[in-house]
């Protein structure tokens, strides 16, 4: 996954495209003055003749390579100490300008080098693959020349492209010697806009918004509207006798800071015949379409577990299986253990999110999901999903998960009981179906991380498996154990950090107490071996009390609770039990402080969406440990907002409800420009964690900070770890 925890970097990809060359030899000394700037056309980029004296809007990526810039003297001096593997090993770039389709653009500038050598300039998408929209390299040497790039751009309009300018080692050299590079004189404009194709955002936000897929007939049902001047009342329309069916009240109105509007309510809970109908409205018009039936989620619940299925890695997917998403065999190679020339084989487990790398840490939390989900309810899980396994007398959901635990199995180092990090290649692969990215894999270092949780769910298997597969259950159970003595034997716990080269997915957790915690609590419950028990009463802390990959106490917690009352710590039993219930009633007040009834307060963080399912999933566990209704009607409205009833007017599960996302930043969806149904995205992140969401949402207020295109990676990718709360979620609901 590429986002905050995943140390996201800018790799330029090269895809040479045809393009105007043109460079005009200079023999003065000076760089100033060659390229002439036309102070009559507006200049797209900024600070492009460095009078300022500063670097402002230019910045600077290395990989492999090394170097730093300045501004000397007006000229930007770029020098390269070491150019790396890579042609972009090097490089410097400028964003925040606008590449509009069918429009022509000419690129200028001067430059000289004080080595003879070739670097490559290129206007690329500022994500996923960073293919360019033109390119083309040139030739420098001790003279100063200026270079003139013309193009076209012949793809969508892109309101946040990058130019990347790489000085890195050209393709066809081993390296090159420490050198300076210098530029000046910038400048990007628009030559021809007749042919512009007219960028045309259809604003697709209802003013009452309702679950787009609807309701169960005897569930609560709240309509959400939004606006200065609303009505006093809201008709319920049966759309296919275009009846009215019921008229209610709108009422309570509330001022909703985190969407920048005000909020008003309608209650329809009345209406429970099965049909199709519309809210409307004089004033604000119609909702979407939405239904209410007792069977609304049964294909949705298909899909977000299938999901997983498609995600596999390793093994062919048929088209009889996968439909559109079917591929052969991938990254089935042995991947090298970093810093080592060993190679291990550690084929299988799941495509972690819109790339393709593999991780222990989300692995694991996706894992416990299932588990739980299967546990609360094992007669809602059939053996008829869809997947090679099917028809083989144990539900789908858990081979499901087996596959994803056959390949952590093979994570763990055999000597010492540690677990391998991840297995990726060094940079995120471009936008390939997975067979077609064939970079070497690598196996990053053990981590506590992995480790601590590695442990937890192999126990959770052992549980799990034992009537199932003894033999499989037992490997689980000692893997478990080797594991936790592992970080047993540790004085202190480390996070993980990529280590150099590496640049995929981080999942950097630095507190593993509660990852230690949770294992010590996964295998007390299926041994009742005393050391585990002394670990938890000597170690429980109530922080960390989270159901995310790097928060995991929760999970700890909800087991303790559940183990026979005679083999736990009466005082730590209620200890636990009032920490857990804390938690859920912080959640519902949340939710009843909410103009949309979500538990997440001001804040939209990366990953918004696995916040909600999460939060839906602890009201439910929490529920039963300690019923409440007010904790089912809560997690209820978190699955609502997860479908519909949220400032965008979105179903955020892709392929459900009227309007869902249709461009995911991932990979097999873009490679074949469909979208695969039943991922939860992302969601609104008030952080603006990516070029294209900084571009297109610099205004917006955090619960409408989201945006459906592929290069939004931090609103619009998906995770295995986001489709596994909202499955026990819906599993409960």
């Amino acid at each position: 996954m590429e986002n905050f925890f995943k140390l996201v970097v800018v790799v330029s990809f090269v895809f040479l495209v045809a393009c105007s060359n043109n460079v005009s030899n200079s023999n003065n000394s000076s760089i100033t003055g060659n390229a002439v700037v036309d102070e009559s056309q507006e200049n797209l980029l900024i600070n492009y003749d460095f009078s300022s004296g500063n670097t402002e809007g230019w910045g600077y990526f290395e990989q492999n390579g090394s170097g730093e810039f300045s501004v000397v003297e007006e000229e930007l001096e770029v020098k390269v100490n070491d150019s790396g593997k890579e042609d972009y090993s090097v490089q410097i770039y400028q964003d925040g300008f606008l590449l509009a389709q069918g429009c022509k653009y000419e690129l200028r500038f001067d430059a000289m080098s004080t080595i003879d050598r070739s670097f490559g300039v290129r206007f690329q998408i500022n994500g996923g693959d960073y293919h360019a929209y033109s390119s083309n390299n040139y030739d420098l040497t001790s003279e100063v020349q200026t270079y003139t790039l013309e193009f076209e751009m012949k793809e969508p309009t892109d309101p946040a492209p990058r130019l990347a300018l790489n000085l890195g080692t050209p393709k066809d050299l081993e390296t090159l010697e420490a050198h300076k590079v210098y530029f000046d004189n910038f400048s990007l404009v628009l030559l021809d806009d007749s042919n512009k194709v007219e960028s045309s955002i259809e604003n697709k936000m209802k003013q009452i918004n309702i679950n787009q897929l609807g309701y169960p007939l005897d569930y609560k049902k709240i309509a959400v509207f939004r606006g200065e001047d609303v009505d006093k009342t809201f008709d319920v329309v049966n759309i296919e006798t275009n009846k009215v069916v019921y008229t209610g009240d709108i009422e309570k109105e509330f001022i909703n800071k985190t969407s920048g509007e005000t909020n008003y309510y309608g209650d329809f809970s009345n209406v429970r015949e099965k049909g199709k109908y519309i809210i409307k409205t004089e004033t604000l018009g119609n909702s979407y379409e939405f239904e209410i039936s007792n069977d609304i989620y049964e294909r949705v619940d298909y899909d977000i577990l299938k999901m997983l299925y498609l995600q596999r890695c390793g093994v062919e997917l048929t088209s009889e299986l996968a439909g559109d998403y079917a591929h052969p065999i991938c990254h089935n190679d042995e991947a090298t253990i970093y810093g080592t020339t060993t190679k291990i084989d550690v084929s299988g487990g799941w495509h972690d999110a819109g790339d393709y790398g593999r991780y222990v840490v989300p692995g694991a939390k996706t894992v416990a999901d299932l588990f739980l989900a299967y546990q609360s309810k094992p007669d809602n899980f059939g053996d008829n999903l869809g997947i090679p396994e099917s028809s083989n007398g144990i539900a789908d959901i858990l081979d499901e998960a087996r596959f994803e635990l056959e390949w952590m199995l093979k994570m763990q180092d055999s000597e010492s009981g540690g677990v391998y990090h991840k297995v990726t290649g060094a940079n995120f692969p471009g936008t390939v179906m997975p067979q077609d990215e064939t970079s070497e894999l690598i196996v990053s270092p053990i981590s506590d991380a992995a480790t601590g949780d590695f442990a937890a769910v192999m126990a959770m298997s052992y549980d799990t498996f034992k009537s199932i597969d003894k033999d499989f259950a037992e490997k689980c159970l000692n893997s478990s154990k080797k594991a936790w003595d592992y970080l047993n034997k540790k004085s202190t716990f480390q996070g993980f950090k990529n280590p150099s080269g590496i640049v995929t997915g981080e999942y950097g957790d630095s507190t593993i107490s509660d990852e230690y915690l949770w294992a010590s609590v996964e295998l007390y419950k299926v041994t009742y071996d005393k050391k585990y028990h002394t670990e938890i009463k000597e170690n429980y802390s109530n922080k960390s009390l989270g159901l995310g990959w790097a928060d995991v106490g929760i999970y700890a917690l909800y087991d303790y609770l559940n183990i026979d009352n005679d083999k736990v710590d009466s005082e730590l039993f209620n200890k636990m039990k009032n920490d857990l219930i804390s938690a859920a009633d912080e959640a519902l007040k949340l939710s009843k402080n909410d103009g949309y009834f979500i538990s997440m307060g001001e804040e939209y963080p990366w990953g918004s969406n696995m916040t909600v399912a999460n939060k839906a999933m602890l009201l439910q566990m929490a529920n039963k440990i300690a019923e409440n209704s007010e904790y089912i009607e809560a997690a209820r409205n978190n699955i609502n907002y997860l479908f519909g009833v949220n400032p965008m007017s979105t179903s955020y599960v892709t392929g459900y409800g009227t309007i869902s996302p249709v461009s995911t930043h991932h990979r097999p969806s873009q490679s074949i420009n469909s979208t695969m149904p039943g991922m939860l995205v992302g969601g609104p992140n008030s952080n603006l964690q990516d070029p294209y969401a900084k571009s297109v949402l610099a205004n917006e207020p955090p619960a409408k900070c989201y945006v459906d295109n592929s290069q939004s990676y931090s609103c619009n990718e998906i995770t295995i770890y986001w489709n596994s709360p909202l499955i026990y979620a819906l599993t409960n609901r």
